[in-house]
């Protein structure tokens, strides 16, 4: 049976007595993260056998991350960051001039980069301009042609909060030849992740879903199956037939060019578990729920909220629009309210741990940060 929602506080570090609306950003570790570095730093002493030990935690991280992402566990690649992730997709595409690729322009900056690197290879890159704040799928899918290749957008975008719809982004680009890669950053541990909707699924790990700043790909062989990256190391491949041939990696170890993040293996497995514990789809609507009570409140202060109304709409993300957001997030911070500033902005996170009388503080104090 899924435990109940609220998470309750003492889980975690350093939370108690503090309003955290900040996970956007940065959230907090939980309390048995200091036994998976122990259990880590243990392995790590044991030489040989403990090393080895650290690859088999990273095979049950693979299996942990691979349901969450409705993938299997040869699908999952342990890497750096989501950045890194992002640009070993864009390079295992065969770039030729008159390529086109499609993002939106208010999406995050490494997919946007990341894109903008081709157009020395006479790669078109086209942004798609929001709606006010809103990015309107149909106005996407109307952006591709049979020129494009690949498109590249968050389920949740870092800057405003909005969920997309990825089922319609997916069908629509069926007919079109064109690969999906899906940011899932602000996502994972948020809301459910669809990755059998897209071919390439990347994601950061030290938000929602309570890891360190490391990232994953997520590989949908069914879609992708002959995909690979443009490099390789020791880890991605096999020995071939002399000492300047290799073989790479038949599943997604392929991305993973030497030794994974094993440190935040071991505290990822405890994380997903403790999330698991409670049900995506229950931490979802919670979530949903408290942002859905965000954005009212918000709206009803003549705010400009950039988050789009209705629970399918976003995730734990609400972000409203700040002439001094910094001020903002400063004078929260003095009464351990934790939010997050940038960008012209404010945005408040809600998680698994948030309570509705957090919400209402932060609401009830919010007239005075704001003067």
């Amino acid at each position: 049976m899924s435990r109940i929602l609220p998470a309750p506080q003492r889980d975690f570090i350093g939370l108690e007595g503090k309003v955290h609306l900040a996970t956007g950003g940065e959230p907090p570790l939980l309390v048995k993260h200091r036994e998976a570095f122990e259990a880590f730093a243990r392995d790590k002493s044991r030489g040989y056998d403990g090393y080895w030990t650290h690859w088999k935690v990273d095979d049950e991280v693979r299996a942990q991350i691979a349901r969450m992402m409705r993938l299997e566990a040869g699908d999952i690649a342990l890497l750096g960051n989501a950045s890194d992730a992002i640009m070993g997709v864009v390079s295992g595409f065969d770039w030729q001039p008159g390529d086109k690729v499609v993002a939106p322009e208010l999406d995050y900056a490494s997919g946007r980069y990341a894109f903008a690197s081709l157009k020395r290879r006479g790669v078109e890159v086209t942004m798609v301009p929001a709606c006010g704040w809103v990015l309107n799928e149909d106005d996407l899918l109307a952006a591709c042609d049979a020129r494009t290749r690949l498109v590249y957008v968050s389920q949740v975008n870092a800057l405003t909060g909005q969920h997309l719809d990825l089922e319609k982004l997916s069908a629509g680009l069926a007919d079109k030849g064109a690969a999906l890669m899906v940011d899932a950053s602000h996502a994972f541990g948020a809301v459910p992740l669809r990755g059998d909707l897209s071919d390439f699924l990347v994601t950061a790990c030290y938000k929602f879903a309570l890891g360190l700043h490391e990232g994953i790909l997520g590989w949908n062989r069914r879609r992708q199956p002959d995909f690979a990256p443009d490099g390789a190391g020791w880890s991605s491949a096999d020995p071939g037939a002399s000492p300047a041939d290799y073989v790479m990696k038949p599943d997604a170890r392929r991305f993973e060019y030497g030794n994974a993040g094993h440190l935040g293996a071991y505290l990822l497995r405890e994380s997903l578990a403790y999330l698991e514990s409670f049900g995506i789809e229950a931490i979802a609507a919670h979530n949903r729920a408290l942002a859905e009570r965000l954005i009212a409140r918000l709206t009803r202060l003549g705010l400009e909220v950039m988050t789009p109304a209705g629970a399918a709409k976003h995730a734990g993300n609400v972000c409203f629009v700040c002439s001094d957001p910094e001020a903002v997030m400063r004078r929260a911070a003095e009464e351990d309210i934790l939010v997050w500033s940038d960008n012209g902005r404010v945005r408040v996170s809600v998680h698994l741990f948030t309570t509705q009388e957090d919400v209402e503080r932060f609401l009830d104090r919010l007239p005075a940060f704001l003067q």
